[in-house]
């Protein structure tokens, strides 16, 4: 061997890279009480064995266009009318968006997740109400079971805020149930709601939307209390007896409303339903010559008598007479007895 030459290099061999492995993830660990993922938002489908819109399970529900219009009025039929779990119906007086109507529910949680047992949920209905607004009314109901429904009054009767289009809202908590239901009951005047929680008259409109409900092993089991009286007290019996004849005497003027096929023009001219109304005074009088407690106020329709007693005016010559013209454009003058207002005319 010749030390002086150098020998080639061993060539090294090439192998392939070790591939680095990648790990399975873990797992992340179910909790039972995390319960299914929220649905996307429910939109409502009819239901032909409840006879109203159902939506499945989701964190809201939405009626869509199922609830528009009512009963089968002129260019506003309600689909697949009446939409109520029980024997509830609509009036058939009236035309769309000039006369009452209940256009859509919402039902909604703040909260993520689909509908739960024990949520605080709110009830948004879109409505049209007619002419100020100022003689329309709506209840909000809910039952726990849709297949059988026994109505629960959510709040006090509300007003109009406004005439046309409205929106409207009630809130309350869920309770155990897993097919549940919300009512609204739009009226025109007021009316006593009936075994199966409607009033039914002329303009009236009643809808139902059934929800689907998860469970809440938490809160099942668990009865509201009924809440305290206005009147538990003998000094709120006092401070409020003088405001609650006041009250019945406006819910007796509206129950005549509600009972009336026939609506006054609004302030605008505008006939509601079949024509005008018969414009009554106190007890569903007319007042002829005024008497020394009356009050009048002067405009295109009879306002309700308590408004005339706390608005008008004690006659004058602008008005001395029912029915007298006071004014451009049809205006009259519309008298009541205000017996409590003797002093102020002295």
């Amino acid at each position: 061997e010749n030390p002086s030459v150098t020998p080639p290099p061993t060539p090294a061999p090439t192998q392939p890279p070790t591939p680095v492995p990648t790990p399975v993830p873990t797992p992340m660990p179910t909790d039972a009480n995390d319960g299914p993922p929220p649905s996307p938002g429910g939109v409502a489908s009819y239901d032909e064995v409840l006879g109203a819109p159902k939506c499945s399970f989701a964190p809201s529900c939405d009626s869509g266009i199922l609830l528009n219009g009512r009963a089968n009025i002129n260019n506003g039929a309600e689909p697949n009318e009446p939409n109520t779990l029980n024997t509830c119906t609509d009036g058939p007086f009236g035309s769309y968006h000039s006369d009452e109507s209940i256009d859509k529910i919402v039902v909604s949680k703040a909260s993520g997740g689909d509908l739960t047992e024990g949520d605080e949920v709110t009830i948004t209905a879109t409505i049209w109400c007619w002419g100020t607004g100022s003689n329309d009314r709506i209840d909000f109901y809910y039952a726990s079971d849709a297949s059988n429904p026994v109505w629960t009054q959510i709040g006090a009767r509300k007003t109009c805020p406004g005439g046309g289009v409205q929106t409207m809202t009630a809130s309350f908590t869920l309770p155990p149930g897993s097919l549940q239901a919300v009512r609204a009951n739009l009226m025109y005047g007021s009316g006593t709601a009936g075994v199966n929680k409607c009033v039914t008259s002329s303009y009236d409109d009643t809808d139902d939307l059934v929800i689907s409900v998860r469970p809440n092993t938490s809160i099942q089991g668990l009865v509201a209390s009924p809440g305290k009286s206005k009147h538990d007290d003998v000094q709120g019996a006092v401070v409020y007896a003088e405001k609650d004849a006041a009250a019945d005497m406006m819910e007796k003027e509206l129950q005549e409303l509600n009972q009336s096929t026939e609506k006054p023009e609004d302030d605008d001219g505008n006939e509601g339903g079949k024509g005008k109304g018969k414009g009554k005074g106190k007890g569903g009088e007319s007042v002829g010559t005024a008497s020394a407690t009356a009050k009048y106020v002067c405009t295109k329709r009879r306002p309700l008598t308590a408004n005339i007693c706390d608005e008008g005016s004690f006659a004058d010559d602008t008005c001395t007479s029912e029915g007298q013209s006071c004014g451009r454009k049809g205006k009259k003058c519309w008298f009541a007895d205000c017996d409590g207002d003797e002093e102020a005319n002295e």
